[in-house]
């Protein structure tokens, strides 16, 4: 072999030995950082306030994260391929937003494959989610009492409250019967509305307004993602809308006693963290404290269906709204 060919030989093993010290030098670089898949079931302002809170929280973190958040579009298909995609790319920890984005990893729960958590699922217990080890979560479940004894407080007359509700979120099924209770000791009909897709939302409500006095959506997905046109023919009939999601009352409800989402998605984070830390995973639920818990109330949604809302309300408001 010439000296032009050794010195060729040479270079090329030592450019070689180079890369592959790079590659390896990366693949190390990487090894400490924790892969976090979000898989949110659809797109609206309380879910996404929950995202919100679970990454600023993680990027506090001493660890390193690589977060990423993908959306389901309010699908189960999608929402199990989303899971499954997640899974085979080997995710540390998978989070699922919303109940049926939670319910997709279910299968995976025993396998330890992975590490899952769900978060804003308003019943654990009724979506199959508790006592299960591989699983833990936090529920954006506040009591119904005093959301229905604030509607009362606003509309003293109210007699009968509309239900609009996907009955595929096993979340907003659950909530029915105990509606029907509570109502029933008030002296109010529960009146019931489905609507499975968004695009079934517009005839859903146009349906429901001539038969009731006001209308309440709990923490249902399909529902509030398009709440703008809830929003507008209720608006146009004069029904106030009342919900249990505090980041929407400012597109037009009325008034909203719910959990603060911004708190649940801090307390998934911190959920994930002690999971890591620990290195172990036990069932765990966690619901939304009290002190996180919020009345927002909407003076122009209230104007404009002819309400004044009670000074009892506005007094004890954490947020009045007056320019929407």
């Amino acid at each position: 072999m010439n000296n032009f060919w050794r010195i060729i030989f040479v270079f090329t093993g030592v450019l070689s030995v180079f890369v592959s010290c790079n590659r390896n030098t990366a693949k190390n670089e990487n090894a400490d950082v924790i892969n976090v898949c979000i898989n949110k079931i659809i797109d609206h302002e309380a879910l996404n306030e929950t995202i919100r809170g679970i990454q600023d929280i993680l990027a506090t973190s001493k660890l390193q994260f690589r977060v990423t958040v993908e959306s389901s579009q309010g699908s189960s298909v999608m929402a199990q391929q989303l899971t499954d995609k997640f899974v085979s790319g080997k995710a540390n920890v998978i989070i699922g937003v919303g109940t049926i984005a939670a319910q997709s990893f279910m299968k995976y729960a025993k396998d330890g494959r992975t590490r899952f958590v769900y978060s804003s699922v308003t019943d654990p217990k009724s979506a199959g989610l508790t006592g299960k080890q591989q699983i833990s979560g936090v529920s954006n479940f506040v009591e119904l009492v005093p959301q229905i004894d604030l509607f009362l407080e606003i509309l003293p007359k109210l007699k009968r409250l509309g239900f609009l509700y996907n009955p595929g979120e096993a979340n907003s099924v659950m909530l029915i019967s105990e509606l029907k209770e509570i109502l029933a000791k008030r002296g109010i009909t529960l009146v019931l509305q489905t609507a499975t897709r968004t695009f079934e939302i517009q005839q859903a409500v146009e349906n429901l307004v001539s038969k009731v006095d006001a209308i309440f959506i709990s923490n249902d997905n399909t529902a509030l993602s398009a709440f703008k046109c809830i929003r507008n023919i209720a608006g146009k009939n004069k029904i106030p809308v009342f919900v249990s999601d505090t980041d929407i009352v400012h597109k037009g409800a009325l008034a909203a006693l719910g959990p603060n989402q911004y708190k649940i998605g801090e307390q998934t984070a911190n959920l994930v963290l002690k999971q890591i830390k620990d290195k172990t995973f036990e069932s765990l639920i966690e619901y939304p404290r009290k002190e996180d818990t919020l009345l927002i109330v909407n003076q122009r949604a209230a104007q404009k269906c002819d309400i004044e809302l009670p000074d009892s309300v506005l007094k004890r408001a954490h947020k009045i709204l007056v320019d929407q």
